[in-house]
């Protein structure tokens, strides 16, 4: 085998796995995100807070008292004070500049973020919420984002309808995608295909190779997109998101598993299919 036909193979088997492992990767992310798509909106809805603004003139026993509540309420995951030296602080950080030696004062109040469990993040039990902290004496104040719950409550379905739509339509236009990568792998070799069916080696025999190279060349594109899907997710986890990777183990293995099944069927299907066709094409038709 001369080099240069060396060097073309392994440039076409490199495509291969570039394309196929590209692919992988995309069918490997979007799976994980259809099968953590109700988990993705629960984790947006328990992060929207309800923002208790508490007067200056609040005491200590007050302050003590209402986070008791809090703590006790089960339909509260969790919450954060935050005192107003700390909220100057962090507001002078953001803008850049020190507002309360320009005031002379600081206007901004203690407050509670309490954040609720994601089946409580609905308008009317957060307008009943509201109503009960507004009652109190020692609060100046309760706001929350009640057009984004309602609009997330509101489509939440629409999501989840169009989340299977799109997962169904990437499968699809994943499968379209490597068997024509393969189809190009293949179409390649195709004068050798024919010689080997003209000497009369079987169709068997013939396609054999092939497909155990296919299988091989799907096999390392699934590793390699594995790899990088894991990797993704660790890093998007460690710098962006808080999701405890082991809560979502399965979650990750059937996005891999996945990848790896449909790479090899497609490549066995493919590849037999192809060589096929080229096995009961004419010579004259192959140029």
């Amino acid at each position: 085998m001369s080099s240069s036909r060396s060097n073309r193979i392994f440039s076409n088997y490199f495509l291969v796995v570039v394309s196929i492992s590209s692919v992988l990767f995309f069918l490997s992310s979007f799976t994980f995100f259809v099968l953590n798509s109700n988990k993705i909106i629960d984790d947006f809805k328990e992060k929207i807070p309800v923002v208790v603004f508490l007067e200056d003139g609040a005491s200590d026993i007050e302050v003590s008292q209402f986070e008791k509540k809090l703590s006790i309420d089960p339909n509260i995951k969790n919450f954060v004070y935050t005192s107003k030296n700390d909220a100057a602080t962090k507001f002078s950080s953001e803008i850049g500049e020190n507002f309360v030696e320009f005031l002379g004062y600081n206007p901004l109040l203690n407050s509670f973020d309490i954040y609720f469990f994601s089946e409580k993040v609905e308008n009317l039990y957060i307008n009943e919420i509201v109503k009960s902290f507004e009652s109190e004496d020692f609060v100046n104040e309760v706001s929350y984002d009640a057009p984004l719950i309602f609009l997330i409550n509101e489509n939440f379905k629409k999501i989840k309808d169009w989340v299977l739509y799109l997962a169904i339509f990437f499968i699809f236009l994943s499968i379209i995608l490597i068997n024509n990568t393969i189809r190009l792998s293949v179409y390649s070799q195709r004068m050798t295909i024919k010689t080997m069916q003209l000497v009369g080696a079987t169709k068997f025999f013939i396609k054999r190779p092939f497909i155990l190279t296919q299988i091989k060349l799907g096999l390392i594109s699934a590793i390699i997109s594995s790899l990088f899907f894991v990797s993704t997710a660790y890093y998007l986890n460690t710098n962006y998101f808080e999701i405890k990777l082991l809560s979502i183990k399965n979650s990750f293995l059937i996005s891999i598993a996945v990848a790896f099944i449909l790479s090899l069927l497609i490549s066995v299907l493919s590849t037999n299919y192809i060589t096929s066709r080229f096995l009961n094409s004419k010579i004259d038709k192959l140029y």
